[in-house]
C-alpha cells in the first residue's frame, strides 16, 4: 500500500489537530449551526442570515430543527446534529458535488459522490438522495446529481432518523439529511452570478427575493443554466434548474411552499469502479481527470418538485401543521454501465446497457404539537400520521445494441475507449414497464419531559410504519412494527450538558439487484438499532462534541451459488468529535474526525468500503470584512473491499480559495476562486457497504463574479 507522502502526514496533523490543541479545554458536542459567524453572515443583498458580521458557533439561545420535534436549543438535543448554511456551500461546494461538499465538513459523513451521483454515508450506512428529506419531506429528491440553486441550508441528523422524521420508502439508517429551501427576507435581493467551472463550462445563474403587505408574504426565484466540457476529458454537463418558493407567515400560521424543475444531461460522466476476482491486488488509482467510458454514454432526466408546509396556531398551547409533497423523476434517457478492472494491467470492460426508468413520489403527513404541565414538569409533545407512496417503473431496452447490451473495452493506464468501434444503433428513450409500487403508512408519538428548572430532560417516544410491496410478476407483501425513542439529557451547567439515546426503526427489505441469482426478489425487512452517549460543551467561541455510538442492523451478503441474502448482522461502534467557532477574531474552524469499527457478525471482517479512521478541517481566515482566506483538509484512512481481499489506501487532499466583496462602478459584488484538490492528488474512494471503488475529484478551478443589484 502506497503511503502518505511525509509533506501531506504533516500538513494533515497540523490543520487537523494544531488548532483544537489551541483551545483551552476539549470535550464535545453535538449540535452546532453555521448560519451565524464571522465568515458566513451573509452580504447585504439577498441574505438568508443577518448583515451583522458574528462569530462562528453557537450563541446560548441559538436552535435548530429537530425534524418533528421541531425547534431546540444546542444543548438540549439528545443526539448528533449539525446545520450548514448556504453561505457554506458558497464556500466549499464544489461544481462536481456541491451539497455533497458542504454536509461532508461534518465528520459524522463520508463523501462517495461524482459528478453523476450524490451518495454519501453516515456512520458506515449509504444514503442518497431518495432517503434525505426535503422541507421536512422524505422522497423529495433524485439520486442523480444536485443542483443547489434552491439551497439555504443542510441538517445532518445522526442517530435517530425516522423515530424523528416522516415515514419515507428508503431508510437512511444512521441519520437523517435534510435540505431546506431559501425564502425570500426582509431585505430585497437581485443576485446574479457568471461562473467559471473547470475545463470549458461556464455556469450563469439567478436569484431575486422579494415581500410584500408588510412583509407577509414572499416570493423567491432561483435559477441557473450549467453547460459544457467539465474538467473531467470527455464529460459533457447541460443542466437547466429553476425554483419559486412562497412563504407567509402571521403571528398564527405560517405556510411555505416550493415548486421546481431541474434538467440534466450528461454525457460520459464518471462513477464506480469494479474489480475481477482473479486480481491478486487492487491496481493502482489511474487520472481522476479523465472518464473511461464511451462518448455515447449518457445520462437525461427532470424531475419535477413540489413541497407544502404548514403551520396553524389553534391556541396558546397547541398547533396543527401539515407536510406534502410530490416529486416525479423521469429518467428517461440512460445508456451506462461502469468499468469492470479485468487484471492488474488495467484492462476493463463496460456493459452498457439502455434502461430508461421513472419514479413517483408522493407524501402527506398531518399532526398536532404543544406544550403543558403536569405539577412542576413541562411537556413538549408531538402527534403525526403520515402515508407514502412510491411507484417506480423500469426495464431494459432490449432492442437496442446486441439483445439489449454493448460490451466495450479499455485501459485505465494507456488509451481511451474508440466509440466508433463499439455503438451499434440509435438510442431509445422512454417506455418504461411498471416495476413496483410501495406504499408506507406511519405514525409517530414524541414527548420531551423537562424539570422545571431544565436541567432534566427525557424524550419518550414511538414510531409505527405499515409497509405494502407490489412488485411485477410477484405477490403482494406486507410488513409492519413498532419502534421505540428515548432519550436522557442532563444539564450540568449553562454551557455544558451530557446525553444518551437509543433508538430503533423498521423498514422494508432491498429489492436484489441484477447481477445476482435471484434478481428482483424483495428480501426481508430490516430492524436498526441504535445507542449514543456524548457531551457537548460551548467554550468561549468554540462549540466542542464528543460521542460514542452503536449501531446493529441486519447484514446483506452473497453465498455460494450467488444468492443474495440476508446473513447475520453488521455492527458499527464508533467515536466523533467536532470543533467549530473562533479561535480568534479573524480565524475560524470547522471540523473533526471520526473512528468507526464496522464489523460483519458472520466472518468478523471489516465491512467494505469502511474506513476506520477520517477527519475534516476548515479554516477560514479574515483579515478584514471585504476579504476571506478558505482552506480545507480532508482525509480518510485505509478500507478493504471483497471481504478485506483488496486493501484501499489512505489519502489526504487540500481546498484552496478566497472570496472577496468590493465595489464596481457602485454595484456590490462578489468575486469567488477555489483550487480543489491543490496537489492533483488521483486516488481511489471506497463507498460504504459496496464492493465498488470510484475515483477523487481531480484537481480543479473554479471562478465566479456575482453582482448585487
Amino acid at each position: 500500500m502506497k503511503r502518505i507522502g511525509t509533506k501531506y502526514r504533516w500538513l494533515t496533523i497540523a490543520v487537523l489537530l494544531g488548532l483544537t490543541a489551541s483551545t483551552s479545554t476539549v470535550l464535545g458536542a453535538d449540535n452546532y449551526q453555521l448560519s451565524d459567524m464571522t465568515v458566513y453572515g451573509e452580504r447585504a443583498h439577498g441574505s438568508s442570515t443577518t448583515e451583522a458580521i458574528k462569530p462562528l458557533g453557537v450563541v446560548a439561545d441559538q436552535e435548530q430543527s429537530a425534524g418533528l420535534l421541531g425547534s431546540k436549543d444546542t444543548l438540549d438535543m439528545p443526539f448528533t446534529s449539525m446545520t450548514l448554511t448556504k453561505t457554506s456551500l458558497d464556500y466549499f461546494g464544489g461544481p462536481a458535488k456541491g451539497p455533497t461538499d458542504m454536509i461532508s465538513l461534518n465528520p459524522s459523513v463520508r463523501d462517495s459522490s461524482t459528478s453523476l451521483y450524490n451518495d454519501i454515508s453516515i456512520r458506515g450506512f449509504k444514503i442518497n438522495g431518495h432517503a434525505m428529506y426535503l422541507n421536512g419531506i422524505p422522497g423529495m429528491l433524485d439520486q442523480q446529481h444536485a443542483t443547489e440553486v434552491y439551497i439555504d441550508k443542510a441538517t445532518v441528523i445522526s442517530g435517530p432518523n425516522i423515530g424523528i422524521g416522516g415515514t419515507p420508502a428508503h431508510e437512511s439508517a444512521a441519520g437523517i439529511v435534510e435540505f431546506t429551501s431559501r425564502k425570500a427576507q426582509d431585505k430585497p435581493n437581485t443576485d446574479i452570478t457568471l461562473g467559471y467551472t473547470g475545463g470549458s463550462s461556464m455556469r450563469e445563474a439567478i436569484d431575486i427575493g422579494r415581500r410584500f403587505h408588510n412583509n407577509r408574504y414572499g416570493v423567491r426565484i432561483m435559477a441557473d443554466n450549467i453547460h459544457g466540457n467539465t474538467v473531467i476529458k470527455g464529460e459533457n454537463i447541460k443542466s437547466h434548474n429553476m425554483f419559486v418558493n412562497v412563504d407567509q407567515k402571521t403571528s398564527h400560521s405560517k405556510t411555505n411552499l416550493l415548486v421546481g424543475y431541474n434538467y440534466m444531461n450528461q454525457h460520459a460522466s464518471p462513477h464506480t469502479f469494479s474489480f475481477d476476482s482473479s486480481l491478486t491486488s487492487l491496481p493502482k488509482a489511474p487520472k481522476a481527470n479523465r472518464s473511461y467510458k464511451p462518448s455515447f454514454s449518457y445520462n437525461e432526466f427532470d424531475n419535477w418538485i413540489v413541497t407544502l408546509n404548514h403551520e396553524q396556531k389553534l391556541n396558546d398551547y397547541v398547533t396543527a401543521f401539515f407536510n406534502g409533497g410530490y416529486h416525479r423523476e423521469d429518467w428517461y434517457g440512460y445508456i451506462d454501465g461502469s468499468p469492470r478492472i479485468l487484471n492488474g494491467a488495467g484492462d476493463y470492460r463496460i456493459n452498457l446497457t439502455n434502461w430508461p426508468l421513472g419514479i413517483t413520489t408522493k407524501h402527506a403527513g398531518v399532526g398536532i404539537k404543544g406544550k403543558f404541565n403536569t405539577g412542576s414538569v413541562k411537556h413538549d409533545y408531538v402527534l403525526n400520521v403520515d402515508r407514502h407512496w412510491y411507484e417506480g417503473t423500469g426495464g431494459n431496452v432490449d432492442t437496442w445494441g446486441h439483445n439489449g447490451s454493448v460490451n466495450v473495452f479499455g485501459n485505465i493506464y494507456t488509451r481511451m475507449l474508440d466509440d466508433s468501434a463499439y455503438y451499434t444503433g440509435n438510442r431509445q428513450e422512454g417506455g418504461a414497464p411498471w416495476s413496483s409500487t410501495q406504499v408506507m403508512t406511519g405514525w409517530h408519538i414524541a414527548d420531551t419531559i423537562s424539570t422545571k428548572d431544565d436541567k432534566w430532560q427525557f424524550l419518550v417516544g414511538l414510531h409505527g410504519h405499515n409497509a405494502t410491496l407490489t412488485r411485477r410478476n410477484q405477490d403482494k407483501q406486507t410488513y409492519h412494527g413498532i419502534n421505540p425513542t428515548y432519550a436522557i439529557t442532563y444539564k450540568i451547567s449553562p454551557n455544558l450538558s451530557v446525553y444518551a439515546s437509543h433508538s430503533e426503526s423498521f423498514m422494508m427489505g432491498q429489492t436484489v439487484g441484477n447481477s445476482y441469482a435471484n434478481k428482483g426478489e424483495t428480501l426481508d425487512p430490516n430492524k436498526t438499532k441504535q445507542n449514543e452517549v456524548g457531551v457537548k460543551l460551548k467554550n468561549r467561541n468554540l462549540l466542542h462534541t464528543l460521542s460514542l455510538f452503536e449501531i446493529k442492523q441486519a447484514n446483506y451478503n452473497v453465498d455460494a451459488n450467488n444468492y443474495y441474502r440476508q446473513f447475520g448482522h453488521q455492527k458499527d461502534r464508533g467515536v466523533e468529535y467536532t470543533v467549530t467557532g473562533s479561535v480568534s477574531p479573524k480565524l475560524d474552524i470547522i471540523g473533526g474526525f471520526a473512528y468507526l469499527n464496522a464489523k460483519q457478525s458472520l466472518n468478523g471482517l471489516q465491512v467494505n468500503g469502511t474506513a476506520k479512521w477520517s477527519g475534516t478541517m476548515g479554516l477560514i481566515y479574515k483579515p478584514n470584512t471585504k476579504l476571506s482566506i478558505i482552506g480545507r483538509a480532508q482525509y480518510l484512512g485505509k478500507a478493504t473491499i471483497q471481504n478485506e481481499r483488496y486493501t484501499v489506501p489512505s489519502h489526504v487532499t487540500f481546498d484552496i480559495g478566497t472570496n472577496y466583496d468590493t465595489k464596481v462602478s457602485g454595484t456590490d459584488m462578489t468575486f469567488k476562486a477555489m483550487l480543489y484538490n491543490v496537489f492533483g492528488k488521483d486516488c481511489w474512494v471506497p463507498m460504504a457497504n459496496n464492493n465498488s471503488l470510484i475515483l477523487g475529484q481531480p484537481r480543479t478551478f473554479v471562478m465566479s463574479a456575482t453582482m448585487h443589484l
